[in-house]
């Protein structure tokens, strides 16, 4: 008999009933997750930002209405005109990630596009238009206008802050 009611406490505790878990519904992608993930990245470049300037105080950047921080080189005035849209420029210059580590770099040949119609980074063109022959600049891009999502496929990973020294040579 000992043996039947052993048996039936364990049965009777094996078959113990459990709440079914929760049915999580899947909601589909939609323009306030977009928002929100645009939000909350964006949120997150701004603080890597601060924190990148907070550790190199040398650095006194001019914040731009798009949020690009540039810094002219104090020892470098420019010459002549300021580039414009549809002007061909000629730049020495160096992408590196805000880490340091180094993406590209021009040779002995600078590089040369025609501002507001190639693929050059939109945080770039916009401080180049800010910018005479003869000047060295400091640009700090966020990634909304550097590579954004993505990166470049090549070097520059998805959601890169771009930290950029940039020449200008020429104008033509």
């Amino acid at each position: 008999m000992s043996k039947y009611v052993y048996l039936a406490i364990c049965i009777l505790f094996a078959c113990e009933v459990k709440d079914p878990e929760p049915v999580v519904k899947k909601e589909k992608w939609s323009v306030e997750h977009s928002i929100d993930f645009n939000q909350e990245l964006h949120e997150r470049e701004e603080l890597a930002i601060k924190i990148y300037l907070e550790h190199h105080k040398d650095l006194k950047m001019i914040e731009t209405g798009t949020g690009v921080r540039y810094q002219f080189a104090e020892n470098r005035t420019g010459t002549g005109d300021f580039a414009k849209l549809g002007d061909q420029v000629s730049v020495n210059i160096t992408i590196a990630l805000l880490d340091g580590t180094s993406c590209y770099e021009t040779d002995s040949i600078p590089d040369q596009f025609i501002l507001g119609q190639s693929d050059e980074e939109s945080g770039l063109q916009e401080v180049l238009q800010l910018m005479q022959v003869g000047q060295k600049t400091k640009i700090i891009i966020p990634s909304y206008l550097a590579h954004g999502l993505l990166g470049d496929s090549e070097i520059i990973p998805p959601q890169s802050i771009l930290l950029i020294d940039v020449e200008l040579i020429s104008l033509q």
